[in-house]
């Protein structure tokens, strides 16, 4: 386990001194425990979102470890709720099918709080019938 954990340190410090100085890395610091991935050459164990920063030893070297994690926002269009490419008749139809009917929820959620409170209620159908079809405002998503 402490030869993994070597080996992963040696990466990110190497994915450090890469990039340049003025170079910005998202990350996150995620502790160790739960699961555990074996290779031939290396053991990982990890257990995602618990917020932690590690040390560990060997052969007299002392390594301070985390993991760095793309934590990417998606984009989307405000209002697109079926995800199409297009604010349309098809995502108020959408919206009130996730709402009323039982049917699938928005791939991304925000993009069905059109009014920006919050949450997403018959208020984001009204909403989104006022902006095509009566000259409302456009969607504003959080």
């Amino acid at each position: 386990m402490k030869k993994g954990i070597i080996i992963l340190n040696g990466l990110m410090l190497s994915l450090l001194l890469a990039g340049s100085a003025a170079a910005d890395i998202d990350w996150q610091v995620i502790s160790g425990g739960g699961v555990r991935a074996t290779s031939p050459s290396y053991v990982v164990s990890g257990t995602v979102g618990q917020t932690a920063v590690g040390s560990g030893t060997a052969g007299g070297k002392i390594g301070r470890h985390g993991f760095w994690q793309d934590f990417a926002v998606a984009s989307f269009i405000c209002g697109d709720v079926n995800n199409d490419g297009t604010v349309n008749v098809l995502d108020i139809i959408f919206l009130i099918d996730y709402k009323f009917k039982g049917g699938p929820a928005p791939a991304i959620l925000a993009s069905a709080d059109v009014n920006s409170d919050g949450s997403i209620n018959v208020l984001d159908i009204i909403f989104l019938i006022d902006f095509k079809f009566k000259g409302g405002p456009p969607p504003n998503c959080p």
